[in-house]
């Protein structure tokens, strides 16, 4: 009787297992699809990918010695596909410190919420307070997230960044407002690129190599493309 409730015990375990792996294989694969429409800026269905990823790794991480690497890095990302779409209100929480209220472990997503509150904050800027005030809030989330890492460059050139630009500000007001260019500013693959500008084909300059000879006839004075003058014999 013991050999079979052994046997039964075994056999559900094994079944378990499987059945977590297929799950997990198929998670992996919505990811990888979810991976191919982010870089092809097609963010369809994308949100309902990461959410159900999100769901399952919650659960995988109660495993033991799973850890929640896995499910810090979907919950960046997510927040990450938010901010390219420049949807800052989905991913900043409503308390006063937005760092604050993240999980202290997970540095990649801090960063991504601090830049989405200085953007958030400057969007909406509709005065020179109000821009001071969202350069204020993106300076104290970058400090945030610099103090949660032990190195993190990207957050301490925003950290610098704002703060030149707050003395610019204090100087010249409106130079913390949006300008008309900022709404097409940035994706995900960086600045799009404008129309190539018109150039004027005779302006390009053909340099054509010089041989051994020349460089002995520049060595010894003469110039190039040029022969030497030849001396008259008798």
């Amino acid at each position: 009787m013991k050999n079979i409730l052994g046997y039964a015990l075994i056999a559900l375990l094994l079944a378990g297992l499987g059945t977590g792996a297929l799950a997990w294989g198929r998670v992996e694969k919505q990811m990888a699809q979810a991976e191919q429409q982010i870089a092809t800026l097609d963010y369809s269905g994308v949100h309902e990918t990461l959410g159900r990823a999100e769901r399952f790794y919650e659960y995988v991480g109660r495993v033991p010695f799973v850890g929640s690497s896995a499910l810090n890095q979907i919950r960046a990302r997510k927040a990450a596909v938010h901010y390219w779409q420049r949807d800052y209100g989905a991913i900043v929480p409503a308390q006063a410190d937005p760092i604050g209220a993240l999980p202290p472990e997970n540095v990649e997503l801090q960063f991504i919420v601090a830049n989405a509150v200085f953007r958030h904050g400057r969007a909406r800027a509709d005065s020179p307070a109000a821009s001071m005030q969202a350069i204020d809030a993106g300076i104290a989330a970058q400090l945030a997230v610099l103090k949660n890492s032990t190195r993190n460059e990207d957050a301490a050139f925003n950290y610098e960044y704002l703060l030149k630009l707050r003395a610019a500000v204090a100087l010249k007001p409106n130079a913390g407002q949006a300008s008309d260019e900022e709404g097409t500013e940035k994706t995900t693959h960086g600045q799009p690129g404008g129309a190539p500008r018109q150039s004027d084909p005779t302006d390009f300059k053909i340099h054509v190599p010089l041989e051994a000879k020349e460089f002995e006839n520049q060595a010894e004075g003469q110039q190039a493309g040029k022969a030497a003058v030849r001396e008259r014999r008798g």
